[in-house]
């Protein structure tokens, strides 16, 4: 517990710095696009992600993340190894401190892996990795780390 405390006040830290610095010439541009990467929760899940996001020109954010599941803690669920669903979100993009506020709105879910969730993601300054954590229903713990692909 310890640890997830540790990297929480991190990544807080980290937005509070990125929140109190001027722009770093971040704009909708920079984030639209297609993303590559992989959703972890201390629990044991791994999730591979692609992920298409489009921004308005008033910053407003939509997209779909394709989850396939990777990893599961729960031995139910092994024979679900390998399975996919979308994940569709919308939120809204700060250019001015990189950072990105956006949740799930709906699931196209057959097989039943995914779950909605809340993301508070911030684009690097070479824009190049878009990364942060996710709600992971309240507690906040998981990680979400993508590459510009």
């Amino acid at each position: 517990m310890r640890k997830h405390i540790g990297l929480i006040i991190a990544l807080f830290a980290i937005f509070s710095i990125v929140a109190a610095v001027p722009a770093s010439a971040a704009t909708s541009k920079d984030l639209a696009g297609n993303w590559h990467g992989f959703w972890t929760a201390p629990e044991g899940w791994l999730y591979e992600a692609d992920m298409l996001l489009t921004v308005d020109t008033q910053n407003n954010v939509t997209g779909a993340i394709h989850w396939t599941l990777r990893k599961s803690p729960r031995p139910g669920e092994q024979g679900k190894i390998g399975l996919s669903g979308v994940e569709n979100v919308k939120g809204m993009f700060l250019p001015e401190c990189g950072m990105v506020r956006m949740e799930g709105i709906s699931l196209e879910d057959p097989n039943r892996v995914l779950g909605l969730d809340k993301y508070r993601l911030i684009l690097s300054d070479d824009l190049q990795a878009l990364g942060g954590i996710t709600s992971h229903h309240g507690k906040w713990t998981a990680q979400f780390l993508l590459k510009r692909k």
